[in-house]
C-alpha cells in the first residue's frame, strides 16, 4: 500500500483569506470603479484628487489693450475731464474731419471705408494730435459707437456728437437727481376722481441753468472766502424757498428766520419772495454749459433796519470802513 506524501498544512488565516478572494470575481477596469456589493475600489492610488482649472494666458498684445481699457474707463468717470475731452475733441475732429478723411483714403486699399483701433491711432499721431495713450484710446471707443473693434472714418466729419448727446443726458439726470430739492412740484389730478392733488417731482423738459452764488450778508465784506458763501448750480425754475433748503442743508443753518435778498442792503425792497421762482423774479437762465451767473444773498430776517444795537454787525463794519 502506497504512502501519502505529507504536505504541510495551511494556516487557517490564509484558507479564510483564499476563500474570501474566491468570493469575490475579478473586476477589470480603473481605480475608483463600482463593484456587485456597491462598494467603490480605489486601487493603489486611492481617491482622485481634483484637478485645478489651468488660468489662460493672456497675450502681452492683450494685456496692453486690458490696461488701456481700464485706464480710459477711469478718464471716463472723470466727469469733468470727460466733459472737456469730448467738447474739445469734437471741435478737432469737426474742424479737421476732410484732411483726416483723405489721409485713412489712401491706407484704405479695399474702399470699405473701416479702419482698426490701431490705424485710426497712428492716423492721429501722424496728424499732430497731443494726446497721450490712454486718450487716444478713449476717443477710438467714442467714434465706435457699436463697439466693434473698428471705426467709419467717413462719419468723422459728424465728430462726437453721439457722444455729446449721451454726456448731456447723463449729466443732466445726475444734475435732476442732485438738485431735486431745488425743484418746484407739480400737482396732478388723482386718476381715481377725487378732488386730492398727487404732488409729484416736476422735471422741466427744456431746462435753463443759473450758476448761483449765495453770499451772508454779514461776512460779505470782509471775509470773501467765507465757508457760508456757496456757488451751486441750479435751474431757472427753482423756487427761493428750496434755495432756502439748500442753504440750510449746505451750511447746518436751520433756521426759519433766514432769507434771501437781491442785494446787500437787506432792505424789505430787496427781500425775494419764498414762492418765486428764479424765472419769475428775472433770471431766465441758458443752458448747462453756459449757464447764467446770479448772484444773491442771504442772512436773517431783519424787523428792526434803523437800531445800531440790533444791527451791530453793520454798525461795527462801518466804523472799521473809516
Amino acid at each position: 500500500m502506497p504512502l501519502k506524501k505529507k504536505g504541510k498544512k495551511k494556516p487557517k488565516s490564509a484558507k479564510r483569506k483564499e476563500d474570501k478572494a474566491d468570493a469575490i470575481p475579478a473586476i477589470d477596469g480603473d481605480p475608483g470603479t463600482l463593484i456587485a456589493d456597491g462598494t467603490t475600489d480605489l486601487g493603489k492610488e486611492g481617491k482622485k484628487k481634483k484637478g485645478r482649472k489651468k488660468k489662460v494666458k493672456m497675450s502681452k498684445s492683450e494685456k496692453v489693450l486690458e490696461k488701456l481699457e481700464k485706464s480710459a474707463e477711469k478718464l471716463k468717470a472723470q466727469k469733468d475731464f470727460y466733459h472737456d475731452f469730448i467738447q474739445e475733441m469734437d471741435s478737432w475732429l469737426v474742424r479737421n474731419a476732410e484732411q483726416v478723411v483723405k489721409m485713412f483714403e489712401e491706407f484704405d486699399e479695399d474702399g470699405e471705408s473701416i479702419i482698426t483701433y490701431d490705424d485710426f491711432k497712428s492716423g492721429m499721431y501722424d496728424m499732430g494730435l497731443t494726446l497721450n495713450d490712454t486718450q487716444v484710446h478713449l476717443l477710438a471707443k467714442l467714434l465706435d459707437r457699436d463697439n466693434s473693434g473698428e471705426i467709419d472714418y467717413t462719419e468723422i466729419s459728424k465728430g462726437l456728437q453721439y457722444a455729446k448727446e449721451l454726456e448731456e443726458m447723463d449729466r443732466e439726470q445726475e444734475e435732476a437727481e442732485k438738485i431735486l430739492i431745488v425743484m418746484p412740484k407739480k400737482s396732478e389730478k388723482c386718476p381715481h376722481g377725487c378732488k386730492m392733488g398727487i404732488d409729484q417731482p416736476y422735471r422741466n423738459k427744456n431746462p435753463k441753468y443759473i450758476w448761483l452764488e449765495l453770499r451772508l450778508v454779514t461776512f460779505d465784506r470782509e471775509l470773501k472766502n467765507h465757508p457760508a458763501h456757496l456757488e451751486v448750480m441750479v435751474q431757472s425754475d427753482a423756487t427761493i424757498y428750496s434755495i432756502l433748503q439748500l442753504i440750510n442743508q449746505e451750511t447746518g443753518i436751520h433756521s426759519t428766520k433766514l432769507s434771501v435778498f437781491s442785494d446787500e442792503t437787506r432792505n424789505r425792497e430787496a427781500v425775494l419772495v419764498a414762492e418765486s421762482t428764479l424765472q419769475e423774479l428775472g433770471y431766465e437762465g441758458d443752458s448747462y454749459d453756459d449757464p447764467q451767473e446770479v448772484t444773491l444773498y442771504y442772512d436773517y430776517k431783519v424787523e428792526f433796519t434803523e437800531c445800531p444795537i440790533l444791527l451791530c454787525d453793520h454798525y461795527l463794519r462801518d466804523m472799521l470802513d473809516d
